[in-house]
């Protein structure tokens, strides 16, 4: 486990922050993570010869922050140069299983965002414009609910270094590999302009549209100083938001998942003008109409997100079980909020409006990939596209 951990630093400086000479790293982290907070640190000042920040919390309030310095005299030391941040989480933070009434949950902002459900808030003058990511760290519960079975310590992180490729020392060149796969994916999408996109799945089909003045977007993200970054992985996904008024048609999940604590299976949505207007599941339909409940917005087709559908995460992330996971897993769509990073140079709420952007405080992603998904894309000049062929990438 101690190699593991310490090649999940490395690949954490290295390679989803980058972090460079000058740079001065805050962690923010609750006391039980300490112990790879100071891991981490550590190894951030031996790569920026500058003090690394701990913050450490108790359920989101400070408790103290601790300075770890580098071994080099100050005066040695470069100026600082930049600053980034990142933030460790533990999978098991989110309730799995809950008894709870999905109504009376979906009335409680703080719970919403312990499950997972809370969109990204429109603060378009207060972006992150410095390097940032999120660190999971597993956790029994995580690893028991993916594998439907009791895990030891020692299964539980073998399952989390073969999703982070950490079982040798190669993570940081694969996961280079794929920042570069996923940028010429994006390239290639975003080459094609505005385009309505028609997804078929088995016995369903969805013709959607791209929101006008937007981007495709995922994998690495660079910062207005020209800073590039991976916030999350695994990463496996592009995506793009979608006008919230043009969905028409149906989705049906390929896979469970969870909402509400309650798992959600077969379920299927019948989209009209961007809306669901119906649907319906074998089992979790009670959480689904908790969550459509919530405010107007949950109701609208927000994101298309594609991703192939054989990769070791679509094989081995087998349900939505966690929400770190889902863009990596397979395809999806969501409802609900947009996602701020598929946006060019919206200033304003009007601007928002104006790209047909859906707005909730919540946001859902519903699993579609599948050996049966097939996504075309139709520009403005009439010439078809196709993205995607049996749930994988047409490159």
């Amino acid at each position: 486990m101690e190699e593991i951990l310490r090649r999940y630093a490395r690949l954490i400086i290295k390679t989803q922050l980058k972090l460079e000479r000058g740079d001065q790293l805050s962690i923010n982290t609750e006391g039980s993570y300490m112990d790879f907070a100071r891991l981490l640190a550590k190894i951030a000042c031996e790569a920026t010869l500058q003090t690394v920040n701990i913050v450490e919390t108790n359920h989101g309030k400070v408790v103290q922050v601790i300075q770890m310095d580098p071994i080099e005299p100050e005066i040695f030391r470069p100026e600082v140069k930049g600053f980034v941040m990142c933030h460790i989480f533990s999978l098991d933070e989110t309730p799995f299983q809950h008894d709870g009434k999905p109504k009376a949950l979906a009335n409680e902002v703080a719970l919403l965002g312990s499950f997972g459900l809370l969109s990204e808030p429109v603060f378009l003058d207060r972006r992150i414009a410095v390097p940032w990511a999120n660190i999971p760290l597993p956790g029994p519960n995580w690893a028991s609910q993916l594998l439907d079975a009791e895990v030891t310590n020692l299964e539980m992180w073998n399952l989390f270094a073969m999703i982070f490729r950490l079982e040798d020392d190669n993570a940081s060149s694969f996961w280079e590999s794929q920042a570069n796969l996923l940028h010429f994916r994006k390239q290639k999408l975003n080459k094609l302009g505005p385009v309505e996109l028609n997804l078929t799945g088995s016995g369903w089909s969805l013709k959607t549209t791209k929101a006008p003045n937007t981007l495709w977007a995922g994998g690495m993200n660079t910062v207005s100083s020209g800073r590039k970054f991976i916030p999350a992985l695994p990463m496996q996904n592009v995506f793009a938001s979608l006008d919230c008024t043009l969905s028409n048609g149906t989705i049906a999940s390929s896979r469970s998942f969870l909402l509400f604590g309650q798992t959600v299976e077969d379920a299927t949505f019948t989209i009209e003008g961007g809306k669901v207007t119906s649907f319906s599941a074998t089992k979790g339909k009670e959480a689904l109409e908790a969550f459509f409940a919530i405010d107007e917005g949950a109701r609208q087709v927000a994101e298309i997100s594609l991703a192939d559908n054989d990769t070791l995460e679509s094989h081995y992330l087998e349900k939505g079980v966690h929400v770190h996971f889902n863009r990596a897993m397979t395809s999806n769509i969501a409802f609900g909020g947009f996602t701020l990073a598929s946006l060019t140079d919206q200033d304003s709420d009007e601007a928002i409006d104006d790209s047909h952007l859906s707005r909730s405080l919540v946001r859902l992603e519903i699993p579609v990939g599948s050996n049966s998904l097939s996504v075309t894309a139709l520009n403005g000049e009439g010439d078809m596209t196709t993205l995607m062929e049996e749930g994988v990438f047409i490159d």
